[in-house]
C-alpha cells in the first residue's frame, strides 16, 4: 500500500505540475515568464537543499559496486549513481538558468536536463532505495517525499524551457559549445562517493604526506586545474564566465557539503570553521551578491591558507584515494586555491589594491580572535577542537622544537566552569607570519597577472592586427598596400566621427570630432586646457589607439595603414624628449635613418634649416649644452627632415625669444607654400590671427566650429574676441 502511495505522490506532481505549465503556456496565461522561472528556481534551490543537507544518500555506503554491498543490484546501483550525478548537475543548472539565460545552458537544459528528468521517473523506485534504502517503502519516508517533489519540479522546470524555447533544432557551433561544456559541468560537481562506489578503495596507505612523487602529482594537478579553466573561459563573453565561475563554486559547494549534514552541524566542534571552509561559502557568495570587498578576503587569506594545506595536509596515514574524505578534502583545498584567483584573473572582480589589502588583513585579524575564543571555548567540551590549527601543536611540529617551546608559554582565565587556554606568543607569531605569507603571496599573484595581461594584450593586438588586415585589403579593393585608400584624400589631413576615451572611463576625451583639413594651409586649433587638442594630436600622429570613428592621413587610414599614414607626418609635441647625449646632427641623422631619407637629401635640408635658425656654430655640440629654444629648434628641424606632407605643432612657440618665433613662423609659411599641410595648436591668439588660413575652436572634446581667418576680417572681428565669445556662449 505505501508503494503505491509513493507512486500516486509522485504521479501527482508530475503531472499535475506539468499540464498545468503545458496549459498556461498554450493558452498564453504566463505573462511573466522571467518571475515564474526565477520562482521555480529558489523552490527548486529550497527542496534540493533540504533533501541534500538533511539526508545522506545510502549508496554512498556501497564501496566497489562489484565486490561490495550495494544497495541494489549491481546495473540498477551503477543506473542510480549516475542519475544522482546527472541530477546534480541538473539542478544546479535549473536554478542558476532564469539569472543568466545564455542559449549554451538552454540547450543544456534541452538536450542534457530534460533526458535526465525522464529517466528518473522510469528508474523512480531504484532511486528511491538508492537514497532512502530498501527498506524505503515499509514506512513512510521523508527522503522519499522530498526526493519525488525534486523530481516533479525538475522535470517540470526542464518542460517549461524546452516547451518555450520553441525549437529542438541546435546550431552546429552550439552542439560544439555543447560536447565541450558537457565534462566540465559534470566534473565539477561528481558526488564525492562516486568513485569509490564504482571503483571500490584504490591506492590503500598512499601517502600523501611529505614530497612524495604522489602528493608532487597533487601539488601540480592543483596548478594546472586552474590554467586549463582559465584558458577555457579567457576569452569568453563576461556574462557566461561569471556564471560558469559561479557554477563552478556552487557545484564544488555541494560536493564539500556532503560532510556536513544537519546532524553534523549539532554538534559546534564540527562546524566548518577552518579557514578554507569559510572559502566554500565565500566565493559563491561574493559572485552571487558582487560582493567584491568580502570577496579580497578570501582572495588574500583563504588561498594562502588553501595551498599550505594541500603542502601539508591534515590526513590520517593509509587513507584510501577515492575515500570520499579524501575527495572533499583536495575538492575544498583546491576550490580555496583556485577560485579567488580565477575571478581575478577572468576580470571578474578587479585585482586589488592596497586599501583591499588592509582591510582584508583587518577582517583576518578579527576571524583570527574570533576562532582563538572558539577554540578556547569548545575546548572544554572537546580536546580535538582545531579550528585553523592554532589550538594544536600541528603547525609547531612541522616547524621544529623552537616553535613548540613557543607553545610553553601559555594564558588561561575562567568564566564560571570553563576555562579559556591561550598561547600568546605562538598564537601571535603565527598571525603575524600569516599576515607577512599573504603579502608575499599578493606579490606573486601580482606578478603572474601581469604576465597574463601582458599576454592578453598581445593576443588582443594580433587579433586586431589580423582584422585591419582583412578591412585594409577590402578598402584597397585590389589596390597595393603602399598606396592610400582613399584616393580624393592624397593631400588632407581628415577626421569622420573621431571619438576618444581613456581606459575604463565612461567620459569621452573627445567626441564625434569631424574635421578637414587642406594641403597649402596653416590651420590653427584653438581651445582651453583639457578641451581636447592634444588628444586629437596624439590620436592622430599614432601615440594613442582611436576608440571610434577614423583619422586620414594624406588618404592613409591611421589605424588600417599605420606606418606609411606616419611616414606623412612631422611632429612636434608640447614636451618634446631628446636624446641629449647625442650632437643636434647625429639625433637628426638617427630620425632620418627611421624615415630612411637618403644622405642627399637630408644634407640639403639639413644645411638650410641650419642657416634658417641660425644653429651652424653648436649643430656638432651634444644637445644637452643647448638651451630651451636651441632644443625646440632641434625637435623642428628633425620633425621637417622627411619633408613631410602634414606637420604638427603641439605649441611650438612656448619659451621661445621672439626671433626664435620669427623664424619658426616663416618656417611653417614655407612648409604650407609647398602644398604641405601645417596644423597647430597654441594658445597665443595673436600668431595664429596673422598666420593662419582658417581655424577650429574646441571645447570639453567637441569642435565648435571651424573658421576663416579673412572672413572675420571681412566683419571687423578679432580673433580674441571671436575665440572668447565662442568658448563662453557654448558653457
Amino acid at each position: 500500500m505505501l508503494q503505491f502511495l509513493y507512486y500516486a505522490i509522485l504521479g501527482f506532481i508530475v503531472l499535475s505540475t506539468s499540464t498545468l505549465l503545458f496549459l498556461l503556456i498554450k493558452t498564453k496565461k504566463l505573462t511573466n515568464l522571467d518571475k515564474t522561472l526565477k520562482i521555480f528556481a529558489i523552490v527548486l534551490a529550497f527542496v534540493f537543499a533540504v533533501r541534500y543537507g538533511f539526508f545522506r544518500e545510502e549508496i554512498a555506503s556501497t564501496v566497489g559496486v562489484l565486490y561490495g554491498s550495494p544497495v541494489l543490484d549491481p546495473f540498477l546501483t551503477i543506473v542510480s549513481l549516475f542519475l544522482t550525478w546527472f541530477t546534480y548537475a541538473s539542478v544546479l543548472m535549473l536554478v542558476l538558468y532564469p539569472f543568466f539565460k545564455i542559449k549554451t545552458i538552454q540547450n543544456f537544459i534541452k538536450f542534457f536536463v530534460l533526458p535526465v528528468a525522464v529517466l528518473n521517473i522510469i528508474f523512480f523506485w531504484a532511486n528511491l532505495q538508492a537514497l532512502a534504502g530498501t527498506a524505503v517503502f515499509d514506512n513512510f519516508n521523508v527522503k522519499a517525499l522530498a526526493y519525488a517533489v525534486e523530481c516533479g519540479l525538475v522535470l517540470s522546470f526542464a518542460l517549461l524551457i524546452t516547451i518555450k524555447s520553441g525549437s529542438i533544432k541546435i546550431p552546429k557551433i552550439e552542439v560544439k559549445n555543447l560536447l565541450l561544456s558537457i565534462v566540465p559541468i559534470l566534473l565539477s560537481i561528481m558526488p564525492p562517493f562516486f568513485l569509490s562506489v564504482l571503483f571500490g578503495y584504490v591506492g590503500n596507505g598512499l601517502e600523501l604526506e611529505g614530497l612524495t612523487p604522489e602528493h608532487r602529482i597533487v601539488l601540480y594537478g592543483s596548478l594546472i586545474v586552474p590554467l586549463v579553466i582559465y584558458f577555457m573561459l579567457r576569452k569568453k563573453d563576461p556574462k557566461l564566465i561569471r556564471f560558469s565561475l559561479l557554477y563552478l563554486s556552487l557545484g564544488m559547494f555541494i560536493t564539500f557539503m556532503f560532510n556536513f549534514k544537519l546532524e553534523t552541524f549539532l554538534n559546534p566542534a564540527n562546524w566548518p570553521l577552518h579557514l578554507c571552509h569559510t572559502a566554500m561559502y565565500i566565493v559563491p557568495i561574493c559572485l552571487i551578491f558582487k560582493w567584491e570587498k568580502l570577496f579580497y578576503f578570501t582572495y588574500f587569506i583563504n588561498v594562502l591558507g588553501a595551498f599550505l594545506a594541500m603542502v601539508m595536509p591534515n590526513l590520517s596515514d593509509g587513507l584510501n584515494i577515492f575515500a570520499p574524505s579524501m575527495l572533499v578534502f583536495y575538492i575544498n583545498h583546491y576550490s580555496a586555491f583556485f577560485m579567488p584567483l580565477l575571478v581575478v584573473a577572468l576580470g571578474v572582480f578587479g585585482r586589488p589594491k592596497w586599501k583591499q589589502f588592509v582591510y582584508s588583513m583587518v577582517g583576518f585579524a578579527v576571524y583570527f580572535v574570533f576562532i582563538l575564543f572558539i577554540n578556547a571555548w569548545f575546548t572544554n567540551f572537546d580536546s580535538g577542537v582545531d579550528f585553523f590549527f592554532v589550538n594544536s601543536d600541528f603547525i609547531a611540529d612541522k616547524l621544529g622544537l623552537w616553535a613548540e617551546h613557543l607553545r610553553d608559554i601559555t594564558a588561561s582565565f575562567q568564566i564560571g566552569d570553563l576555562t579559556f587556554k591561550f598561547y600568546p606568543i605562538y598564537q601571535t607569531l603565527f598571525f603575524l607570519v600569516y599576515v607577512g605569507f599573504a603579502f608575499g603571496m599578493w606579490f606573486i599573484y601580482e606578478q603572474f597577472f601581469s604576465i597574463a595581461k601582458q599576454h592578453k594584450d598581445m593576443a588582443e593586438r594580433k587579433k586586431k592586427i589580423k582584422l585591419d588586415g582583412l578591412a585594409l585589403a577590402i578598402l584597397l579593393n585590389g589596390k597595393e598596400v603602399n598606396e592610400p585608400v582613399n584616393q580624393n584624400g592624397i593631400n588632407k589631413l581628415i577626421l569622420k566621427n573621431f571619438s576618444k576615451k581613456y581606459g575604463e572611463s565612461k567620459i569621452f576625451a573627445v567626441k564625434d570630432a569631424n574635421l578637414e583639413v587642406n594641403g597649402g594651409e596653416i590651420f590653427g586649433f584653438l581651445g582651453p586646457n583639457g578641451a581636447g587638442k592634444s588628444t586629437i594630436i596624439k590620436s592622430t600622429v599614432g601615440i594613442q589607439p582611436i576608440t571610434s570613428g577614423s583619422i586620414e592621413i594624406c588618404g592613409y587610414d591611421c589605424e588600417k595603414q599605420s606606418i606609411m599614414a606616419k611616414k606623412q607626418v612631422g611632429f612636434v609635441p608640447d614636451h618634446y624628449a631628446l636624446y641629449e647625449k647625442l650632437t643636434g646632427r647625429e639625433y637628426i641623422n638617427y630620425i632620418a635613418d627611421l624615415y630612411g631619407v637618403s644622405l642627399e637629401d637630408r644634407n640639403k635640408r639639413l644645411n638650410k634649416f641650419l642657416e634658417q635658425f641660425e644653429l651652424k656654430q653648436a649643430i656638432d655640440n651634444p644637445i644637452k649644452t643647448y638651451s630651451h629654444g636651441m632644443k625646440q629648434k632641434i625637435t623642428i628641424i628633425s620633425a621637417l627632415i622627411h619633408n613631410p606632407k602634414l606637420w604638427i605643432l603641439d605649441e611650438p612657440l612656448t619659451g621661445l625669444d621672439p626671433n626664435s618665433i620669427f623664424q619658426v613662423k616663416e618656417c611653417m609659411k614655407e612648409h604650407a607654400k609647398n602644398g604641405n599641410i601645417v596644423f597647430f595648436s597654441s594658445h597665443i591668439i595673436d600668431v595664429v590671427e596673422r598666420i593662419c588660413d582658417r581655424i577650429a575652436i574646441i571645447k570639453n572634446g567637441k569642435i565648435l566650429g571651424v573658421f576663416a581667418i579673412v572672413d572675420l576680417e571681412k566683419q571687423g572681428i578679432k580673433l580674441e574676441e571671436f575665440y572668447l565669445n565662442t568658448i563662453k556662449g557654448n558653457d
